[in-house]
């Protein structure tokens, strides 16, 4: 999807480099401006003079780390973004106009501005985010970098270069330089031309009446009260409007059914045809294509089903269905595959000469079912950004991979389905991102419910793909709205002696507005805040230290508990403890509670006890943490 410009908060949608790392805060003076000011002009003198090794090591990870040794050279002007090409334009650091903010800790955060330069071009400028801890007096180390605002600004200006002293022809091809002068055309007749698709050598083109909204790629962004500011319609090759501007989203030509144009409007689906037909009303919650079957697709409207039949009709509501019998029938259920800028002959681009990649407007069932995200984009074989790849944000694959279904033995009522998604980034994040998906079919209600959750759940950024020591999925029913999905996940946690790398997470999922959301969880074992402990929770595959274990630890036990009182701000008698859970926070003392009985809740007092029986061997009333 399109680059978001806004700065991460727990799934990165902009890049941010973290490094990961959890500092021990010592006993030092703070920091002082002109000091962090000196430290930030001794590094920008590195780059200046190309002193790699010696900027690499002001980063507390930057021995052996490939991705700050990149953005040293990148910021040095070694090397472009992918580690080989030569820079295209001009990069400096402007340390003397740097913003700093001092925190409670001996942490201290620069937005650092950055200048883009080229002969005969404007200056443009950029931010880059340093976290700098004080490890002795008058001495700094780089503890943190975010690049998201950089980044942007990096690609964006790269494309500007690439544009400016490259010859178009030699970026663009001869059908997408076509398309761009049939856009401008089109403008006269609609407000905008969004996009355009090449079918057979032949281009159809995406127009739009209204303004879009900003929050229109962004699906998890549109409210409740969300309504569109624009209408999408569809032209042919010989410009003739096929599907009139009356649409809020209009799908690849064929992608959902072969020969049939997915449109939404008002929540509602439906269909034409390449001829401009309506051959499906748009008033279906939800259509399924089939795989090879009489019918075409099922259909969902409401709480009865129906079935578009091959001659296009759609048959009377079917009586007595039951959806668990249909899902092996449904398209891209229970498979593997992948998908990349070669999964298709056609190709959609967006009407952007400063946009590089291709789109995919997945199908709308694969996007209520969280297996895909509603706009996809890879690699377009029809743009070439250079050597380089200097302002590719995109995919490069996604591996979906089938990991099995589970019927839920206590309540047979309920099935479900699991998959692992590899996401293959490529630009600023580049590298390989796992998520975790899991599909409830609910035959009492005859529903199927999709939740997507990226396999990384510790703290910071994250990313890149699990071990496979552990590979755990796993739902049950709280009750008839409530369900516990447990799933491998990174976690990257410091306890005490050990590292829990990896550890079976737990999601807690609701039924909101017809689909599954995540109960508010911070806890790296959220099993302790909404329902009461078994010994079943003691059981599950760990990746401690390296290693991988199949039952909890006393250390893990001690720890479960005490972050019961962490999720309050506890002040811990144990200077240890109180490291693990704040010392990577700008928390100060005045803002822990030294008690937070009052604010535990049932399950919380009951799960402190049930840990310190474990723990003790013994039946205990105490409440107190350590």
């Amino acid at each position: 999807m399109k680059t978001k410009p806004i700065i991460i908060s727990l799934i990165c949608l902009v890049v941010i480099i973290c490094l990961c790392i959890f500092i021990k805060i010592k006993y030092l003076s703070k920091p002082e401006k002109a000091e962090i000011t000196q430290f930030l002009n001794d590094f920008r003198s590195e780059l200046k003079d190309e002193h790699i090794d010696s900027a690499v090591n002001d980063f507390e990870a930057g021995k052996n780390n490939k991705q700050i040794t990149l953005l040293v050279k990148v910021l040095a002007g070694k090397t472009g973004m992918n580690g080989k090409s030569a820079p295209t334009f001009n990069i400096s650091l402007n340390t003397d106009d740097n913003k700093i903010i001092f925190s409670n800790t001996t942490n201290t955060i620069a937005e650092v501005p950055v200048s883009f330069t080229h002969a005969g071009m404007d200056t443009k400028q950029a931010v880059i985010t340093f976290t700098i801890h004080k490890i002795a007096d008058h001495q700094f180390k780089i503890a943190e970098v975010k690049t998201g605002v950089f980044l942007k600004g990096y690609m964006a200006y790269a494309i500007l270069v690439r544009n400016k002293t490259v010859p178009e022809d030699a970026i663009y091809s001869a059908i997408t330089l076509a398309a761009f002068k049939t856009a401008d055309k089109l403008k006269a007749r609609y407000d905008s031309v969004l996009w355009f698709e090449h079918i057979n050598k032949k281009t159809w083109f995406y127009v739009i009446k209204g303004t879009l909204n900003k929050e229109f790629y962004w699906l998890n962004d549109h409210k409740p009260d969300y309504k569109p500011t624009y209408k999408m319609g569809l032209v042919n090759p010989d410009l003739k409007e096929v599907i009139p501007a009356e649409y809020d989203l209009i799908h690849n030509i064929g992608g959902t059914i072969q020969g049939l144009i997915e449109v939404e409007k008002d929540g509602k689906k439906g269909f034409y045809n390449l001829d401009g037909k309506l051959v499906l009303p748009v008033n279906y919650d939800q259509i399924f294509p089939l795989k090879a079957d009489d019918n075409l697709a099922l259909l969902r409207n409401g709480d009865d089903y129906f079935y578009l039949k091959s001659d296009s009709t759609v048959s009377d509501k079917i009586q007595d269905f039951k959806i668990a019998d249909v899902l092996p029938k449904i398209k891209a259920y229970g498979d593997s595959y992948t998908l990349s800028d070669e999964s298709s002959e056609n190709i959609m681009e967006y009407n952007d000469r400063e946009d590089f990649t291709s789109l995919v407007v997945a199908p709308s069932y694969l996007v209520d079912w969280g297996i895909l995200d509603q706009f996809v984009t890879f690699e377009n074989p029809l743009r070439k950004p250079g050597a380089d790849n200097d302002g590719i944000e995109a995919s490069g694959s996604i591996e979906i991979k089938y990991e099995g279904h589970k019927k839920d033995e206590a309540n047979n009522w309920l099935e479900s389905a699991f998959y692992s998604i590899y996401n293959d980034y490529l630009g600023g994040r580049s590298g390989l991102y796992e998520s975790k998906n899991v599909l409830i079919v609910n035959k009492a209600q005859n529903r199927i419910l999709g939740f997507n959750v990226p396999s990384y759940q510790g703290q910071g950024d994250g990313g890149s793909v699990l071990s496979g020591k552990c590979n755990e999925n796993a739902i049950r029913a709280i009750n008839d709205t409530l369900f516990e999905y447990r799933t491998t996940s990174g976690v990257d946690q410091e306890i005490i002696k050990d590292t829990i790398y990896e550890a079976p997470y737990y999601h807690y999922l609701h039924i909101k507005n017809g689909k599954l959301e995540a109960l508010p969880n911070q806890r790296v074992f959220g099993c302790t805040k909404y329902v009461k402990l078994d010994d079943s929770y003691l059981q599950g595959c760990y990746v401690i230290n390296g290693k991988s274990i199949d039952h909890v630890t006393p250390e893990m036990l001690q720890y479960m508990k005490n972050e019961i009182y962490a999720s309050y701000f506890y002040k811990f008698k144990s200077a240890a403890w109180n490291n693990v859970f704040y010392g990577d926070t700008d928390i100060p003392d005045n803002k822990k509670n030294v008690s937070v009985d009052d604010s535990l809740t049932v399950i919380d007092k009951y799960n402190i006890n049930w840990l310190n029986q474990k723990l003790q061997g013994q039946k205990s009333n105490t409440l107190a943490a350590e």
